[in-house]
């Protein structure tokens, strides 16, 4: 194998020049953003516009590509244009200071939007790809897609995305963010080799990240340390059991086609699975999703493919590439629990409820209850009821009632039930 050459000298990019964060997807890109939101002054002081004020940059480039942030179908919503007018107003008035912008999904994009993209937000532009294990990111993809409507089984996906017959229009995102070599290609092709640089996530250094964006727009070290955050934010994985309760609503609102993605994202991404996320901590012994032992060794073998492919490339490497093939732990066989623990419901439909009557939620600022509990407490919460049950039933809630009355309660919606 071709080895890349160090990265870790030189990487300091000039001033005014664009830092584009890209990808890929389920890296810490999360924790990341979050930081650099949360010190966004700080950050300019120090030479560095994060512009905007959100946490990353995600729906503004959707806005200028027209790519919907959603399901496609009914229901389905794109960005307001504005969104990107003033983001790249922002970036162009920029002519000190290095710029630094965050998509994870921008690696998705045909090559002529990011040619476009590049050239829109002028200046020089320079471009960073996270990397992690491809046998690591089977578990975590799909819980990512289940957040974004899909209602296809672990195992079902896994076949489709990865077995000897694929189909990629399952998720077709992730068969372009697997094929690792063609994403450094194709930003070779836009940028030049020299501009472009690959992180592979070292799972013994959580510092390995933000230590190199500190190294490349010059901010002192320890700058971009990660916050202490807490349940979504964190983005901490599901639960086998969380994981299915979510599919099993998925599958019955996209049956019924009579959800908005808006009030999807506003009910179930923001409501109930924030809930989930924040408000709960699983049990030890609440099984975690785990895939197949043949689905880890197909990604083994795909992942040395991409190896080779990305060590060829001359593009600089800050990590080992080696580490984009390390196995995972798996099983014989990818099942798909049958019951949900009562207290995973309960959250569930107290969040779609609370969001309902207009009260939201402050789930993303709250911890996860970690203080111990008394066995009958714990005995209590833990007990299983059948699965199909509280997904038709929670999915019923919102496949019939979600628009016609949980919305109404909501501001400029109508006045509250009762009224």
């Amino acid at each position: 194998m071709v080895e890349p050459r160090p990265a870790h000298t030189g990487l300091l990019i000039p001033p005014a020049a664009r830092l584009f964060h890209a990808g890929m997807p389920k890296t810490g890109t999360t924790a990341l953003q979050r930081t650099a939101a949360g010190r966004r002054d700080l950050l300019l002081e120090q030479g560095v516009r994060y512009p905007g004020g959100g946490m990353n940059h995600r729906k503004a480039m959707f806005a200028f590509s027209s790519r919907p942030v959603s399901w496609v179908g009914p229901g389905s919503a794109t960005p307001d244009p504005a969104r990107w007018t003033r983001l790249k107003a922002e970036v162009r008035a920029e002519h000190d200071r290095r710029v630094w912008l965050s998509n994870e999904n921008l690696s998705d994009e045909p090559e002529d939007v990011l040619h476009a993209i590049v050239e829109a937000t002028g200046g020089t532009p320079f471009v960073v790809l996270t990397m992690r294990g491809l046998p690591a990111q089977l578990a975590s993809a799909w819980q990512q897609y289940l957040k974004s409507g899909v209602g296809t089984s672990f195992g079902t996906w896994l076949e489709r995305v990865i077995g000897d017959t694929p189909n990629p229009s399952t998720t077709p995102s992730f068969a372009a963010r697997s094929a690792l070599g063609e994403v450094v290609d194709k930003w070779v092709r836009v940028v030049g080799k020299d501009n472009l640089v690959v992180i592979v996530l070292d799972a013994e250094d959580r510092t390995l990240v933000p230590r190199t964006f500190e190294r490349l727009l010059g901010l002192p070290e320890g700058n971009l340390e990660e916050d202490a955050l807490a349940g979504h934010h964190s983005n901490r994985s599901l639960s086998a059991p969380e994981a299915e309760l979510l599919r099993r609503v998925n599958r019955v609102i996209r049956e019924r086609g009579d959800v908005s993605w808006v009030d999807y994202e506003r009910f179930v991404r923001e409501g109930f699975v924030d809930a989930l996320l924040c408000r709960r901590t699983p049990g030890p012994d609440e099984l975690r999703v785990v895939p197949p032992r043949w689905a880890v060794d197909a990604a083994v073998t795909r992942a040395h493919r991409e190896i080779e492919r990305i060590a060829t490339s001359g593009v600089r490497v800050v990590g080992t590439l080696d580490d984009l093939a390390a196995p995972v732990p798996s099983v014989d066989r990818a099942r798909s629990p049958q019951t949900i623990p009562v207290d995973a419901a309960a959250e569930a439909l107290l969040a779609v409820l609370s969001v309902g009557l207009g009260r939201g939620n402050d789930f993303g600022t709250s911890a996860p209850d970690t203080a111990p509990r008394s066995p009958e407490a714990r005995r209590a919460s833990i007990e299983d009821v059948p699965a199909s049950m509280l997904a038709q039933s929670l999915a019923q809630r919102l496949g019939r009632r979600l628009r016609r009355q949980l919305t109404s309660a909501l501001p400029n919606h109508g006045r509250r039930r009762g009224q």
